[in-house]
């Protein structure tokens, strides 16, 4: 799908996430974004979302926004929920999956209001395609483009265009 035309009602950043990051490849592709490279999923979601509206956004400012919020409201229950999966436990296993489920759900609401707090932000710029637009997130975030990750966000601003 190419880019919405006037008449198309683009979907809500939310759905828009949720949509994208269900096609194939994409969640390995994200977590290899965020796990390898120390990109923000957030951050390059909102890019891709921003370039489908056919609107700019200041890559620095907008990580700088993502990442403090980020760090406040994410990485503290994504910490808990993946030392909860590797660490040994005492309680029942039955408990340790429903806390890890709970803090699923609390990290990916943190997420949602991430989205949605980029999105309606001020933070304007020159529209660009969703693959120059990941582009200024690698390099506003300060991560060297290698080969694999050039490939990595071209696979991503592919799956951004199919939403």
């Amino acid at each position: 799908m190419s880019a919405p035309c006037k008449t198309e009602k683009l979907k809500s950043i939310w759905d828009f996430a949720l949509a994208f990051y269900r096609q194939e490849g994409v969640e390995a592709d994200c977590l290899a974004a965020q796990d390898t490279y120390g990109l923000d999923v957030t951050f390059l979601i909102f890019a891709l979302y921003r370039s489908r509206l056919g609107q700019g956004f200041d890559a620095t400012a907008t990580q700088r926004l993502a990442q403090h919020l980020t760090r406040q409201l994410v990485d503290p229950l994504r910490r808990r929920r993946r030392a909860l999966k590797r660490d040994p436990q005492t309680e029942p296993p039955s408990l340790v999956a429903a806390t890890r489920a709970q803090l699923l759900a609390a990290e990916l609401a943190s997420e949602q209001t991430i989205l949605q707090t980029l999105h309606l932000s001020e933070i304007k710029g020159q529209p660009l395609s969703g693959y120059e637009s990941l582009i200024q997130c690698a390099r506003a975030a300060q991560v060297p483009l290698d080969a694999a990750l050039d490939a990595l966000l071209k696979r991503l601003a592919h799956a951004g265009q199919s939403v």
